[in-house]
C-alpha cells in the first residue's frame, strides 16, 4: 500500500483531532479535580451524563434517515430495537417480580459492555489513523495491548487503595469484593511487578512498531496513543470516579465529532438516492445543535428532577414507576442498541466507511 503524506493523516485537522480525540478528557478531568464544591460537581456531572446520553443517538439519523444505510442491514435495524423496546416497557414489572434478577443482569451486562465499548472506540480511532496512512501501520494486536495493558495494574492498585470507598459505596457487593481486595493487598508486592511489566510491555511494543513501520511519521497515532495512555495513568493519581467520568466525557466527544465529520463528507455532495439526512445536514450546526439539545434537556429533566435538579420537588410517576426510573431503564436499553449498531456500522476495514474518512 502507498503511504499518504503525514499532513493528510489527521482526520479533521491537528487542532481538532488533538482536542477532540487525544486530549478531550483534560477539559473535564482538570475541572473535576479543581472545582470540588457540590454545585460545581453537579453541573459537571450533568454535562457528562447529558453528552453521554446524546452521543448514543448520533447513529440513529444515519440509520433511519438514509435509505441506503437502512437497507444494508434492514432486519437488524428493525428487530433489535423492537426487542429492546419490549424489554424496556417490561422492566418495571420484572423488577417487582421474582424475575428482577433479569433486570440486574441486563444492567450489569450493559455496564460491562460500556467499559469495553469505550476502549473499542479508542482502538477504532487508532485504526482510523492507520487507514488514513494507507494501511501501513502497527499490527492491530499492538494497539489493543496499548489500551488494555493497564487493566492488571488497575486490579492490583485500585482495589486496595480505595477499599474504604468500596465498602461504603457498594454495600450489597462488599461480601464478594472485600475478600478479593484483601487478597490483592496481601500479595500486592508480588502482583505489582507483573502488572507494571504489562504496562511497560504494552507501551514498549507500540513504540517499537511505530518506529519499525512508520519511523514515527504517523503523528496522529502517536498523539492519540500518548493522550490515551496519560488518561489511563490518571487512575493512579486522581480519584477513580473522576477519571471514569473523564473517560465517559472523552468517549462522547470523540464519537460526536467523528460522526459529524464523517457525515459532512458523506453528504457534501447530493447523493443519487437523495436521503433526508443529507438535506438536513446542509445546515449541520443547526441540525446537530437542535438534535443534541432536544435529547439532553428532556433526559436530564426526567432523570434528575427531584434529585439533582430542583431536589425539593417530587419525581412524577408514570404507570406506578417514577419518571426517573423510566429514564434510567431507557438509557440502559438504548445504550445496548447503540453498542450493537456501532459493532458493524463503523468498521475501519469497510471501504465504504474509509472512503469518507
Amino acid at each position: 500500500m502507498t503511504r499518504t503524506a503525514p499532513s493528510s493523516r489527521w482526520h479533521i485537522g491537528a487542532l481538532v483531532d488533538l482536542s477532540a480525540y487525544a486530549f478531550s478528557w483534560i477539559f473535564i478531568l482538570i475541572p473535576l479535580e479543581l472545582f470540588v464544591q457540590p454545585e460545581e460537581q453537579v453541573i459537571m456531572l450533568l454535562i457528562i451524563v447529558g453528552l453521554t446520553f446524546a452521543h448514543r443517538h448520533y447513529g440513529l439519523p444515519y440509520v433511519y434517515l438514509d435509505g441506503e444505510i437502512f437497507r444494508s442491514h434492514s432486519r437488524r435495524f428493525v428487530w433489535f430495537p423492537l426487542a429492546a423496546f419490549l424489554v424496556f416497557v417490561s422492566f418495571p414489572f420484572l423488577w417487582d417480580s421474582p424475575a428482577k434478577v433479569v433486570v440486574a443482569a441486563i444492567v450489569f451486562f450493559a455496564g460491562a459492555w460500556n467499559v469495553w465499548h469505550v476502549y473499542a472506540q479508542k482502538f477504532g480511532i487508532l485504526r482510523m489513523y492507520a487507514a488514513k496512512s494507507g494501511g501501513v501501520s502497527s499490527p492491530r494486536w499492538s494497539d489493543r495491548l496499548l489500551l488494555f495493558c493497564w487493566v492488571p495494574l488497575y486490579v492490583v492498585w485500585l482495589g486496595p487503595s480505595y477499599r474504604t470507598q468500596v465498602e461504603t459505596s457498594f454495600p450489597t457487593a462488599k461480601a464478594f469484593t472485600l475478600p478479593l481486595i484483601d487478597q490483592m493487598a496481601a500479595f500486592s508486592g508480588a502482583l505489582m511487578v507483573p502488572a507494571v511489566a504489562c504496562v511497560v510491555l504494552g507501551l514498549g511494543t507500540f513504540v517499537y512498531f511505530e518506529w519499525k513501520v512508520e519511523r514515527f511519521q504517523n503523528l496522529p497515532r502517536l498523539w492519540m496513543a500518548l493522550g490515551t495512555s496519560l488518561l489511563s495513568a490518571s487512575f493512579l493519581v486522581a480519584h477513580p470516579v473522576r477519571v471514569f467520568m473523564a473517560f465517559a466525557f472523552s468517549h462522547a466527544v470523540e464519537y460526536m465529532v467523528f460522526v459529524i465529520a464523517f457525515q459532512k463528507r458523506r453528504y457534501r455532495d447530493r447523493l443519487p438516492h437523495d436521503p433526508l439526512l443529507g438535506r438536513l445536514l446542509e445546515r449541520p450546526v443547526l441540525a446537530y445543535g437542535l438534535f443534541t439539545l432536544g435529547l439532553i434537556v428532556p433526559y436530564l429533566l426526567a432523570r434528575f428532577w427531584g434529585y439533582l435538579i430542583v431536589p425539593e420537588a417530587d419525581n412524577p410517576v408514570l404507570l406506578g414507576t417514577t419518571i426517573e426510573r423510566w429514564a434510567f431503564y431507557f438509557s440502559v436499553l438504548q445504550s445496548l442498541v447503540h453498542f450493537y449498531y456501532d459493532g458493524f456500522l463503523w468498521k475501519m476495514r469497510d471501504p465504504a466507511l474509509t472512503a469518507n474518512l
